[in-house]
């Protein structure tokens, strides 16, 4: 697995250049959009990132401090808000389950995931993930 050395805020430019396709969803007998992601995206896609977000409050989504939702752009603007897209959130999986995090700007290494058509996860997905202390 490599790793890429990328501006923290690089990574979150990379990540909103994105298209979006609408297909028919058979699961759901419904039209969903779908990401088709730009080449600098795909070359993420498997590779170890650093990226820094904005936690977004999701104790009634995430369980058991499996993962929380960071966010490229502060809370009252975000994607759940709707302010922003689906591409400027991410899933992260953390490595130890985690429940309390003492900060809502954070910082976390992990394997980034595309994410091309499960509807019921978001389209970036960071496993493994620690969280990096700075």
């Amino acid at each position: 697995m490599s790793e890429l050395s990328v501006a923290e805020d690089g990574i979150w430019l990379t990540l909103m250049k994105i298209k979006w396709v609408e297909k028919y969803n058979k699961q759901y007998k419904t039209k969903m959009f779908y990401p088709k992601f730009s080449k600098a995206a795909l070359a993420l896609d498997g590779k170890t990132i650093t990226i820094e977000g904005h936690l977004i409050p999701t104790e009634m989504y995430a369980g058991k401090g499996e993962f929380v939702v960071i966010s490229a752009l502060p809370f009252k603007s975000c994607y759940f808000c709707g302010a922003a897209g689906p591409e400027s959130v991410m899933e992260v999986h953390l490595k130890r389950k985690r429940s309390t995090f003492h900060s809502r700007k954070i910082t976390f290494k992990g394997r980034l995931k595309l994410n091309h058509s499960d509807p019921d996860h978001l389209i970036y997905i960071l496993k493994d993930a620690v969280q990096i202390i700075k």
